[in-house]
């Protein structure tokens, strides 16, 4: 048993990485020195942490212990499979990068052999363009894996925080990842994963002739053989799609053959997010994205806002061509087609001074976050919702033509009807308000509140696509829950009886929004997406959104197969048993905001349904009976973490 001052430790620990909020460490600490109970146990048993939380907390308390030769340092990042930290390789005296493998993963099938491969591919690679693989092991049954330290930002990071790149800087590290990745392809490799978050930024060596950053290619994970008899080495099945789908080539999509020019437009996706901010295509679903990219993005002819010259499009659009042939035929050929651009003559530097804060002059961003590029599938901004109050019929505002538009009905909680609007007559004013001081007539309909504009500060995947880890840690799990093959071949959470609960918490100190698919068959009963719940106290009024063949109910509850108190309602959407659909529920200061395909559903206020911390999905009697297949899918749970949207952001 750990000793009271190890767990004091582990808690604050836990703080120091956001891992818990103040709240329940303050809860967690009382519990102290209680006789054969561990603090990380209690923690887990009731859904404070995820088995990856713990695991990485331990490994920060015993640096030693983790991996022979190495002492931990601190957390630099977490993935689906592993963690990252800076370690100090105590023989040469040098600081590296550990990438362990989590023991939530370590049974896992094939995470072993995709870590070891990872390894060994780097090891291959000699490049300054990537980074480098320097040790392999294995240590208590788990492996770990030695890299280059990049003490850099990440093309994401730099995108988020200072915003769209020049085309001169965007075209530099879109340059420098080609001649890796060409690199790669002669030493038999294709990466699979090219992503703004795979691309570390770092300062030129001192002395250096250039005064540009240097690109570091980060992440090998994903990466295949090109040579077709390695075929035994890859580890994907045919029909699972591998990769960041934003990013990701048409044919990655349907398990058609890849090679280098998968990477290229990859490579394409991240120019596009350097030069305007987004990738080019935001598709809130698999099938969505698949359909996008398979036509060639155009320009749109009413826009005469493009700042980038002719022969810069004309590249950036053959790197994204949907046809493999018609992307350019080699690396070396890209590498030439990027010099002749001419972007390069006159390099502007795009490191700051140490004296500065890191990212990109002020003037430099102020002139690129005027240049706007609209394709024929835009990257589409979920819209602030501006329901009337004195309207039956609530519609978002800024809602694309390609949407679908619904009509929503508010309905009173209570079973008489709401009066007429009054007429300016003070004998009326009088009656109404003697009849509301005597409670002869329900209160007024409640006005949503004020939903400030946001952006997403961060992300946080609620279901890793593989098990069911993190949901229900605390045991209150309803009916048989596993993951299985949705529809649409990608995988999902199921209920695989009659009916059922399950429940995930997710911890954040920003504005929360949850986002998740659902996919209904024709004999599936009722499906709920329980929010604002609280797992410590399951009988509390929570909010709730029932989908149903024939409607969509909005409103509150305060039991798993309850009614719903109904607040607002819709008809069901076109093919709603054909495909996924996606929910959102935000939590604004005052109200938790609900969207169905990204149209505003309703909203409830806080202060009736509380502030849980938890979803809980909810699907009831299933017609197909206990031993048929599952009628309901949920897929692609993620937690958004939104920050305000600075005033001068906003349009």
């Amino acid at each position: 048993m750990p000793s009271v001052d190890q767990e004091r430790k582990f808690i604050e620990t836990c703080l120091e990485l956001q891992l818990l909020q103040e709240t329940d460490a303050k809860s967690l600490s009382e519990n102290l020195g209680e006789s054969g109970r561990d603090i990380s146990q209690t923690a887990l048993q009731r859904g404070l942490l995820t088995p990856a939380d713990v695991d990485i907390v331990h490994t920060l308390q015993h640096p030693m212990d983790v991996a022979p030769g190495y002492q931990v340092l601190n957390l630099v990042g977490r993935g689906a499979m592993g963690a990252v930290y800076r370690a100090l390789q105590t023989d040469l005296e040098r600081i590296v990068a550990l990438k362990i493998i989590l023991i939530s993963n370590v049974a896992q099938p094939n995470a072993a052999a995709r870590f070891e491969r990872e390894a060994k591919a780097l090891a291959r690679l000699q490049h300054p363009n990537i980074v480098q693989a320097l040790n392999f092991g294995k240590h208590d049954g788990r492996y770990y894996f030695a890299m280059e330290f990049v003490p850099g930002r990440t093309c994401e990071a730099l995108v988020r925080e200072s915003g769209l790149m020049p085309p001169q800087a965007a075209w530099s590290i879109v340059r420098q990842v080609a001649s890796g990745l060409y690199h790669a392809v002669g030493q038999n490799l294709i990466h699979r994963d090219i992503k703004p978050a795979n691309l570390i930024l770092l300062p030129p060596p001192e002395g250096s002739a250039t005064k540009t950053e240097i690109v570091k290619i980060a992440d090998f994970g994903l990466a295949m053989f090109a040579d077709q008899s390695a075929e035994q080495l890859k580890l994907t099945t045919g029909d699972k799609v591998m990769g960041s789908p934003a990013y990701m080539s048409p044919e990655q999509f349907g398990g058609r053959e890849v090679d280098f020019r998968s990477d290229m437009y990859a490579l394409g996706a991240t120019a596009w997010h350097l030069l305007f901010g987004k990738p080019p295509h935001q598709g809130r679903s698999i099938a969505a994205l698949y359909q996008q990219k398979s036509e060639r993005l155009m320009p749109h002819p009413d826009d005469p806002a493009v700042k980038l010259p002719e022969d810069q499009m004309t590249l950036l659009l053959d790197l994204l061509d949907p046809d493999p042939d018609s992307r350019p035929s080699s690396y070396g050929q890209l590498i030439d087609a990027i010099d002749a651009l001419g972007v390069n003559a006159a390099p502007t530097p795009t490191t700051i001074p140490a004296a500065e804060p890191a990212g990109l002059s002020a003037g430099i961003v102020s002139e690129a976050s005027r240049r706007e590029f609209i394709s024929q599938h835009p990257t589409l901004d979920r819209a602030p919702p501006e329901p009337e109050a004195e309207s039956n019929t609530i519609s978002p505002v800024n809602v694309p033509d390609e949407t679908v538009t619904q009509t929503v009905e508010r309905i009173e909680s209570s079973p008489r009807r709401r009066l007429p609007h009054a007429r300016p007559l003070a004998a009326i004013a009088i009656l109404v308000l003697a009849a509301v001081a005597f409670g002869w007539l329900p209160s007024f309909r409640y006005r949503p509140g004020v939903r400030m504009p946001t952006q997403v500060i961060g992300n946080t995947p609620l279901f890793d696509g593989v098990t069911l880890s993190g949901w229900d840690v605390g045991g209150s799990m309803v009916g048989a829950w596993q993951t299985v093959q949705a529809p649409d071949a990608s995988t999902s959470i199921a209920c695989i009886s009659r009916k059922g609960a399950l429940t995930r918490r997710y911890s954040t100190t920003a504005i929360p929004r949850v986002s998740l698919f659902v996919w209904l068959q024709k004999d599936s009963g009722a499906v709920d997406i329980d929010f604002a719940f609280d797992p410590a106290d399951p009988s509390a009024k929570r909010g709730c959104v029932r989908l149903q063949g024939d409607q969509t109910q909005l409103g509150s509850k305060t039991s798993d197969f309850g009614d719903v108190d109904v607040s607002f309602r819709s008809d069901a959407l076109p093919s709603v048993f054909d495909r996924f659909h996606v929910i959102d529920i935000e939590r604004q200061s005052t109200d938790w905001f609900v969207f169905l395909e990204e149209k505003f559903l309703g909203s409830l206020p806080i202060k009736d349904i509380g502030d849980g911390d938890a979803i809980r999905l909810v699907v009831h009697d299933n017609q197909a009976g206990d031993n048929a297949a599952p009628q309901v899918f949920f897929a692609d749970v993620q937690l958004d973490e939104l920050g305000p949207k600075e005033a001068g952001e906003l349009k």
